[in-house]
């Protein structure tokens, strides 16, 4: 140790850190994989001590980032259901580009949700080939049809009398 004294230490260990990044991740890393309840109790421990700047910060990052949050939320649900696959918000975006930032269905701009070609209740995936853009409106309607089921239900009450 280049110093007895914690104060000394601790900001040799900071510039250390600051001149080396990345060994100073690496070896972080590494100690996350060693040590994985202590650094789950420090990580509540800190959030504990930081609480309401921590929930600030997170809300914060939701508001910026809207699409990762709706992408990440997305797999999660996926992976609750069981359904293979998982898309990024870079897929997403892309994907609301093609259909120029309007609803699949009715045409509509305005806020996007993901929808499921094939529904994860019905064996869908969660790759972004089985993802559409959709209204709230549409995707509340469509629920557990398939696209094809729901185009067919569009048509028939667009050339009902």
């Amino acid at each position: 140790m280049p110093y007895a004294d914690p104060d000394k230490r601790r900001a040799y260990g900071r510039e250390w850190m600051k001149r080396n990044p990345e060994k100073a991740r690496a070896g972080m890393q590494r100690w996350r994989a060693l040590h994985p309840e202590e650094h789950r109790a420090e990580s509540r421990a800190r959030y504990a001590r930081h609480t309401d700047r921590l929930k600030a910060q997170i809300a914060a990052y939701h508001r910026a980032h809207p699409d990762i949050v709706r992408a990440k939320r997305e797999k999660h649900r996926a992976l609750r259901k069981g359904a293979a696959g998982f898309f990024t918000a870079e897929e997403w975006q892309q994907l609301v580009i093609e259909y120029d930032h309007g609803c699949n269905y009715c045409g509509v701009i305005g806020p996007l949700e993901q929808d499921h070609r094939v529904p994860l209740a019905r064996g869908g995936t969660n790759w972004i080939e089985n993802i559409l853009p959709a209204c709230r409106g549409c995707n509340a309607r469509k629920h557990l049809l398939t696209e094809d089921e729901f185009r067919a239900r569009l048509a028939a009450e667009r050339d009902a009398p």
